[in-house]
């Protein structure tokens, strides 16, 4: 009896214990994750947890193996949807390193394993090179980096960050606004944008996603929206103290990519090869294909009456469910 329980008590995973630098990480991430609740406090704790693992010591092969193995199942667990940007996370010395050297990052990624930065394998490597880049840090450079977090923190960021993340994320966060404004309120919106790019140069958007929410109508398809634009131009150009060029409109939106597919002689749609096509262009081609294969469920033959509403996708199933019951 006493050999099994000194078996068990082996066999039973060990609390790891944290070193200093652990602890120091985790400590400076408290006054942020005390502001924050909910889905926010995941993205602060995914920061810290990231940034405190560059500081763990050396440890025992099968423990570790065991603990990632536990941390995987619980965030399979609590894994919630993510959201596109978290505006109230605060700059740390790793993400002003990753924000000033990303395209430094990018390019020695492509060099050294030849995929591109548009390709989806470059998630797989992304993650370990950044960690090899912010090991390679002098402690200078780390103090450097740490006091210029500070200072984005209480000022701002500088223009061409604020440019970088005008163009990647954007788009994805105002969507997010419009869908989330028109499930909890009912409210429809259309927005226009202005900002600044890398060159200086400003730039105007407008954003309407009102057809993919409800099965409504687009606003800036359906009515003539630009009367309103010289206005907006005017306000902006006060307000940046700039002129808008001629060439400022910028198209934005996730519809931008849509895709008419080519019916060959058989009746079925022709994909076309997608090796150099960029994420969003790939998924208009499915979004159309779906479109194509599924409207015969809703609309009949004839396909031609646009996209398909999904909802309705769904009330067939329940209802072809509920006759084969019978």
């Amino acid at each position: 009896m006493a050999g099994n329980n000194s078996e068990a008590d082996e066999e039973t995973p060990k609390q790891l214990s944290l070193s200093e630098g652990e602890v120091a990480v985790l400590e400076s991430y408290l006054e942020q994750w005390d502001s924050m609740s909910g889905q926010e406090r995941n993205v602060v704790w995914e920061d810290a947890t990231t940034e405190a693992r560059l500081k763990a010591s050396a440890m025992d092969v099968k423990l570790l193996r065991s603990t990632e193995n536990g941390c995987r199942t619980t965030e399979r667990r609590r894994r919630t949807p993510k959201l596109p940007i978290n505006l109230g996370r605060k700059w740390t010395y790793w993400s002003v390193v990753e924000s000033l050297r990303k395209k430094e990052l990018l390019k020695k990624i492509e060099d050294e394993t030849g995929v591109k930065p548009s390709e989806t394998e470059m998630k797989n490597h992304y993650t370990c090179y950044l960690a090899k880049m912010v090991n390679s840090l002098t402690e200078k450079e780390v103090e450097e980096a740490t006091e210029m977090a500070a200072e984005w923190n209480k000022q701002g960021v500088p223009p061409e960050v604020q440019a970088d993340m005008a163009k990647r994320k954007s788009n994805n966060i105002l969507w997010y606004v419009a869908s989330e404004m028109f499930k909890k309120a009912g409210m429809w919106l259309f927005m226009l944008s202005a900002w600044k790019n890398e060159e200086g140069k400003l730039l105007v958007s407008s954003h309407d996603y009102n057809d993919e929410f409800g099965n409504g109508e687009s606003f800036s398809k359906t009515c003539d929206w630009q009367v309103i634009l010289p206005e907006w131009e005017s306000y902006i150009s006060k307000q940046f103290n700039k002129e808008v060029e001629g060439d400022a409109m910028v198209k934005k939106g996730r519809k931008d990519n849509t895709y008419t597919l080519k019916i060959g002689d058989d009746g079925l749609p022709v994909l076309p090869d997608h090796t150099e096509m960029d994420s969003d262009m790939r998924k208009a081609i499915v979004r159309a294909y779906l479109n194509w294969h599924y409207h015969p469920m809703v609309r009949g033959l004839d396909s031609s009456q646009g996209d398909c509403y999904w909802a309705a996708i769904l009330d067939k199933c329940e209802e072809k469910h509920k006759l084969d019951s019978v």
